[in-house]
């Protein structure tokens, strides 16, 4: 089942057709969607998962044309490696996040203190982020670099898409 141009959560790049692999279900009842990710030759538009419980991030799965062009195959490749790649990064960073929160929270047992105050848990929050900075900085640097590269691609093949539908129109 696709749930077409559903913008408050994602919002369409170049008109390009997307749809999700799940839908928001109300409270009490089943969840709407598919059990398994679909085959990518198969669907007519790209599927978004529920999030992974790892790296919090929705996976996709992407749809591509047996008339792909190498620019667009070149697109949707460089986008699932850069998901890829940011799933790998949240994957690890979230793993150490909760490791040295556990490690915080037992410490603080083991010296008597039962529960641990807002202000305690934002006192590690605050060095946890202080500390991984730099690695932060990275990569918001590399994510931006990535992103431009794909808007680039994605551009190019939007032109590539206006050209051909002038030279069809034209005859040329």
């Amino acid at each position: 089942m696709c749930f077409k141009y559903q913008t408050r959560i994602l919002l369409t790049q170049f008109n390009l057709p997307r749809c999700y692999a799940t839908k928001q279900a109300p409270k009490g009842s089943r969840p709407v969607g598919l059990a398994h990710p679909p085959d990518p030759k198969t669907v007519s538009c790209d599927y978004i998962g529920p999030p992974d419980p790892q790296s919090n991030l929705r996976p996709y799965v992407r749809h591509y044309d047996e008339n792909e062009t190498d620019l667009a195959k070149k697109l949707r490749l460089t986008r699932i490696e850069v998901e890829a790649w940011n799933a790998s990064f949240w994957t690890k960073h979230n793993k150490r996040f909760y490791e040295e929160k556990e490690d915080f929270i037992r410490l603080h047992k083991e010296a008597g203190t039962e529960d641990i105050s807002a202000d305690r848990m934002s006192e590690f929050y605050k060095t946890f982020l202080d500390k991984n900075w730099r690695i932060h900085m990275m990569y918001n640097l590399s994510w931006y670099l990535k992103n431009f590269d794909m808007l680039t691609l994605a551009f190019m093949v939007q032109v590539q898409k206006l050209l051909t539908r002038r030279k069809r129109r034209t005859g040329v």
